[in-house]
């Protein structure tokens, strides 16, 4: 059980960073070990992480693993609804933990019609809270959690104002029937912040930047746009696009077992509840989640398709 603990959180990260390896192998199994949450979050992952291994075995570690996850969100809920400036390092670690197999959990087959991934949007950015809290009491304190926290990109540190660029190539995301939603000053800066995000990480995954800084960023979009997670409940079409690219750029680092199939099943379960009207916008990463060789790293070619498609694509939807 020990070697199935460790084995899989050192697969959480993927890390290139030594220190961050050796966090996630060693440090955070020591610290399920004192914290029984975090230990029933390791088993479950550990129980799925082996059913991807041994897809035979599926059938019956499924079971297993949604037993450990409903002990752990039993004990942990309780835990972070009652924060203050003494959250332990052990409590922060299971939130991260927790927001990757609610991710996972996509992976799964259904066949009732698409929702958008609303649990994963809910929890992920629960950690936000958590790190709110106690994010200057880990990093002066030492915590066995720094070697993550203070990898590059900071982004629980610095906040959103270091995910600003020059260019702007998911814009148009914004502008595109703005007249036609209400949009008030915090749905406004919701949208803006969501699209400030998603084009740094997009300027990232196009540079030599690590697989696993390129994953740190997309897994950190619901902690740090926090607000994006009621207009993603609504289904607002722009919403919905914004997170269709997200999963769209993640298609680049998926080489990892809790995020495999992932980027593809999301984009097209997106595309297919969009209005008619908004199909357009989902070309790009359509082709993107397809590695169409015609996706190239030039800006003007994100938005492939234009409004005037609009009128074909209804006729035949």
């Amino acid at each position: 059980m020990h070697h199935w603990v460790t084995a899989t959180a050192a697969t959480m990260s993927a890390a290139d960073l030594p220190a961050v390896h050796e966090m996630w192998s060693l440090a955070v199994p020591e610290m399920a070990f004192e914290y029984e949450p975090l230990l029933h979050t390791l088993l479950a992952l550990s129980a799925a992480h082996r059913a991807t291994l041994f897809p035979d075995q599926s059938n019956s570690l499924r079971p297993i693993q949604h037993a450990y996850i409903d002990f752990a969100l039993q004990e942990h809920r309780p835990i972070t609804a009652d924060l203050d400036g003494n959250t332990s390092e052990a409590v922060c670690a299971n939130a991260m933990l927790l927001s990757l197999y609610t991710l996972f959990l996509r992976s799964e087959p259904s066949s009732d019609s698409y929702e958008p991934p609303l649990l994963w949007l809910s929890v992920a950015r629960g950690i936000r809270t958590i790190m709110r809290t106690v994010f200057h009491q880990l990093i002066q304190s030492d915590s066995k959690l720094n070697p993550l926290l203070l990898a590059k990109p900071l982004l629980f540190h610095e906040g959103l104002s270091n995910f600003k660029g020059t260019a702007k190539p998911f814009h148009f995301i914004l502008e595109y029937r703005q007249d036609e939603e209400n949009i008030d000053e915090k749905t406004q800066k919701a949208y803006s912040e969501s699209v400030d995000y998603l084009e740094c990480l997009y300027t990232a995954s196009k540079s030599p930047t690590s697989k696993w800084v390129l994953r740190k960023m997309f897994t950190g979009f619901p902690p740090m746009v926090p607000q994006f997670y009621e207009l993603v409940t609504e289904k607002r079409p722009r919403a919905l696009v914004i997170l269709g690219y997200l999963f769209a750029l993640a298609k680049k680092v998926e080489n990892v077992w809790w995020l495999q199939g992932i980027p593809e099943r999301e984009v097209r379960g997106i595309e297919s509840i969009l209005p008619a009207e908004w199909k357009w916008t989902m070309v790009w990463p359509l082709n993107l989640i397809n590695e169409d060789p015609s996706v190239t790293s030039e800006e003007g070619n994100i938005a492939t398709a234009t409004p005037s498609a609009t009128s074909n694509i209804a006729e035949t939807s």
